[in-house]
């Protein structure tokens, strides 16, 4: 998408890239599928001073409240009527391959906001999703389940899954649209909440569509992050002082990422930093055992978009009490955001990957995309860059991993771990590490996982 939308923002190839994009989303059969598309534009209007013309708006086949929501950003007017809809009727029954492919070609979230809408509304929201789907099927009769994704998987052994972007998720993906529209069109859905719904479908979150990958000049060159914890910790501390010695006077705030991967042995490196206030009850020795749940504790920072396609992404500081271990008297400094306007073309990037400043007791932080990176910014100062990068890029991942990719969040400065309105304490810092090793010795075997914890004090 955004290799497609550098050559419509270049004069000498914005005609030809254009004309083959329009009849390519003219020719689109899927509601999914018509959205992908106009994410190229939107990323051209974004980045390259792209100037959208109302053929993109005429080139609609397939049209849902959130392509008219993109082609409302763009400043195109959206008179495209969505033709078709359909209530379900109580004698459908829902076919088993719609329960089938939740969770295994798709996430379980689509299927799970429409049992929430239903709970909340009493109306068939589940029944109206299985019946576009089966609806759609016929759209490409010959491959609704297009392509055998294990033809790439199967020489690698267990133990790896592919990328969510299968047939068979458009089609899931287009059916809970149309579905939103139904419930707009019949059910007196309001149309706020139909668009705040249709967002769950966004193949790109806007935030995220615009970074560019740029790996750190002081990504690790070890690949020696196993063995006993004092050699673990060495090559961890060693990743952490070349961070701090290319960016004197800023912070590494956290890191994640694959350093190996290949089909025997693959390692990956997390590493957050944390605050903690003197006179806690956990003993150093003991500091690691006791923090290692946070990794799979699900707490995210919560967030909000200005306007539904905004590039800025506004997160809300959490008290210092919702994030701080009671025990340890220790917070960490840096947490996922949360999973709002998801991008399922990014699941590489979700949930464990997207680590940003907490900052509690702090007002309202903004995320911006600039040059490739995130800025975080705290009243008008940037405060952070998040990088990101590919690793280990391929068709399939480990299963146990987040994802092919990295990144890592770097202050500008100290402005970030400030506590306002807290008296002066004995305070210290310390970064809390997760080495995950799988290992196997032949590829037909499952992998094996190694986790070790550890920390630094700095």
């Amino acid at each position: 998408m955004q290799e497609l939308a550098v050559r419509l923002g270049e004069s000498a190839s914005k005609a030809t890239t254009e004309a083959a994009l329009l009849r390519f989303l003219s020719s689109r059969k899927l509601e999914a599928e018509v959205v992908e598309a106009l994410c190229v534009f939107w990323i051209a209007v974004q980045m390259h001073r792209y100037k959208a013309s109302q053929k993109l708006a005429q080139s609609i086949p397939k049209p849902t409240i959130l392509s008219n929501l993109l082609l409302e950003s763009l400043g195109l007017q959206t008179d495209n009527p969505i033709n078709g809809l359909e209530e379900v009727t109580e004698s459908f029954a829902i076919p088993q391959d719609f329960k089938g492919v939740q969770g295994a070609d798709l996430p379980r979230i689509f299927h799970t906001t429409m049992v929430n809408l239903e709970h909340d509304s009493g109306f068939p929201f589940v029944r109206q999703m299985a019946f576009e789907w089966s609806v759609n099927s016929n759209v490409y009769p010959d491959a609704p389940y297009q392509g055998d994704p294990w033809h790439f998987m199967r020489p690698l052994g267990d133990g790896f899954i592919g990328h969510i972007s299968s047939r068979a998720a458009i089609r899931m993906i287009s059916a809970y649209l149309r579905t939103l529209s139904v419930a707009e069109e019949f059910w007196s859905m309001p149309s706020e909440l139909a668009e705040e719904m249709t967002l769950l479908a966004l193949p790109v979150h806007p935030s995220l569509a615009l970074l560019r990958p740029l790996r750190p000049s002081w990504f690790p060159n070890r690949t020696d992050f196993d063995g006993n914890l004092e050699e673990i910790e060495a090559a961890v501390h060693s990743l952490i002082e070349q961070a701090q010695t290319e960016r004197p006077g800023d912070e590494l705030i956290a890191f994640t990422s694959p350093i190996v991967i290949s089909t025997e042995r693959c390692v990956e490196v997390s590493a957050v930093r944390w605050e903690q206030i003197t006179g806690g009850c956990i003993e150093d020795e003991n500091l690691a055992e006791h923090l290692k749940d946070f990794w799979s504790s699900g707490q995210m920072l919560h967030g909000y978009a200005p306007e539904p396609l905004s590039t800025t992404t506004v997160l809300i500081s959490p008290a210092l009490y919702s994030v701080v271990d009671n025990r340890s008297r220790a917070w960490p400094l840096a947490m996922p955001i949360g999973m709002d306007r998801l991008g399922y073309l990014q699941h590489d990037l979700y949930p464990g990957r997207l680590l940003l400043p907490t900052m509690p007791g702090h007002d309202l932080i903004e995320v911006v995309p600039r040059n490739g990176l995130l800025e975080v910014k705290s009243d008008n100062e940037t405060i952070a860059d998040l990088y990101y990068w590919n690793t280990g890029w391929g068709p399939v991942r480990p299963m146990q991993f987040d994802g092919n990719c990295g990144t890592a969040l770097v202050s500008k400065g100290k402005a970030y771990r400030e506590l306002p309105d807290v008296a002066d304490q004995n305070m210290r810092s310390f970064y809390f590490w997760r080495v995950r090793t799988l290992h196997r010795k032949d590829s037909y075997e499952h992998f094996k996982e190694t986790l070790k914890f550890g920390v630094i004090f700095v």
